[in-house]
């Protein structure tokens, strides 16, 4: 009978077709039927096994470690003169520093919105605000490795394979990393070594050769037939697939170029910020110091990234006060004082917003465990 439950009890999946002719699609309203004899279970969101407890426990560990961090660079600055560098601060400034971050942060839902409907995930812009604000407390994972929970998340809200969405995350990576070293070389035009440009030139290659190897499919279906013979690859071969396809999408020169143009307008109002900051404890303001602001706080963001630690933590505020130093000439306490408020912006702000979804939105992370996935065997990041 039309619109009558199938003879298994099982709700009607409601299909969708992703890249590459890949079918998934979320599950109807109707409850799955269960034997009287089964408890069921109610987990709590503060329960420790769960995604949104891990983050939890990781938050006090990363929060540990940030203050052993800040200790140690307060002590090397010399603690009363960083004491008197912050008092003496502008402090009428950091609205708007924290205006900017807003808009990178802004630039960056954009991008990840954009991608959603690029591979066809199925979720509303408001499930993919929620998930990206979620996302946000995952900077307290190692290289932000942890945002691949937000393929897990979409999953959960729309059965959209964490395969097909996971080279979103990537994507995101690549091309803020491609942004940053735009604005690093953008950065260089205010310094005259020319072997600064050569390096900002090299780095640049070397991220044209890996976007130009995926675009190559040839190459793609080679790698890809030799991964399928392999004893372990091979049984991921159908996964691998449709993760390259995701990629080859994603990374298309036109895609490309929104994604990178979009990063390089959000991570340049991160990088005026920290040239207010660096305003604020002393340096001149002019266009010769907002250039190298610019260059400073987008190396010291992807030499933060290199080093993987959560949030990159340690890389990223040593690069800031080490570049500040050599290229501004500020002193020891001036330095580390702007790396403190830059980072209470650009970092703590953003843990601080995902904290507080995570908070509202902890189903996002726990739910879904039990429900046909329709994507393999796929395991919950952690």
């Amino acid at each position: 009978m039309r619109g009558a439950r199938p003879r298994d009890g099982r709700p009607r999946r409601q299909r969708r077709v992703g890249p590459g002719g890949t079918a998934y699609g979320k599950l109807s309203p109707a409850p799955r039927a269960l034997p009287m004899t089964t408890p069921v279970p109610s987990p709590s969101p503060v329960d420790a096994r769960t995604p949104a407890g891990n983050l939890r426990r990781r938050f006090v560990v990363f929060a540990a470690a940030a203050l052993a961090l800040y200790v140690g660079l307060a002590v090397y600055s010399d603690v009363s003169t960083l004491r008197a560098t912050l008092a003496a601060f502008p402090w009428r400034v950091m609205p708007l520093v924290f205006g900017l971050t807003l808009v990178n942060y802004l630039g960056r839902l954009l991008k990840w919105l954009w991608y959603l409907r690029l591979v066809g995930a199925g979720v509303s812009w408001w499930d993919g605000t929620r998930v990206f604000g979620v996302g946000m407390s995952m900077v307290m994972t190692p290289g932000k490795a942890g945002e691949l929970l937000k393929s897990y998340m979409v999953r959960n809200i729309s059965g959209a394979p964490m395969r097909v969405t996971s080279p979103i995350v990537l994507a995101e990576r690549l091309t803020d990393g491609v942004a940053m070293l735009i604005l690093a070389g953008v950065g260089l035009a205010g310094f005259d070594d020319p072997r600064l440009r050569w390096t900002a030139a090299a780095l640049m290659l070397a991220v044209a050769i890996v976007i130009g190897a995926v675009q190559f499919r040839p190459l793609a279906a080679w790698a890809l037939g030799v991964g399928a013979r392999l004893p372990v690859v091979g049984r991921h071969a159908a996964s691998l697939g449709a993760f390259y396809e995701s990629s080859y999408l994603l990374l298309r020169p036109a895609n490309l170029a929104v994604a990178v143009a979009i990063g390089v307008v959000s991570w340049a109002c991160e990088g005026l910020a920290f040239a207010l900051v660096l305003h604020g404890v002393g340096v001149a303001a002019d266009v010769h110091t907002t250039l190298t602001a610019v260059f400073i706080f987008s190396l010291s963001s992807v030499f933060g990234a290199l080093v993987a630690t959560p949030g990159g933590l340690g890389g990223t505020e040593g690069s800031l006060v080490a570049l500040s130093t050599r290229l501004l000439g500020l002193p020891a306490a001036a330095a580390t004082a702007a790396a403190l408020l830059i980072r209470l912006a650009t970092l703590w702000f953003g843990v601080a917003l995902g904290i507080a979804s995570l908070a509202l939105w902890p189903d996002l992370l726990d739910r879904g465990e039990g429900e046909d996935r329709g994507d393999g065997a796929e395991e919950r990041p952690r």
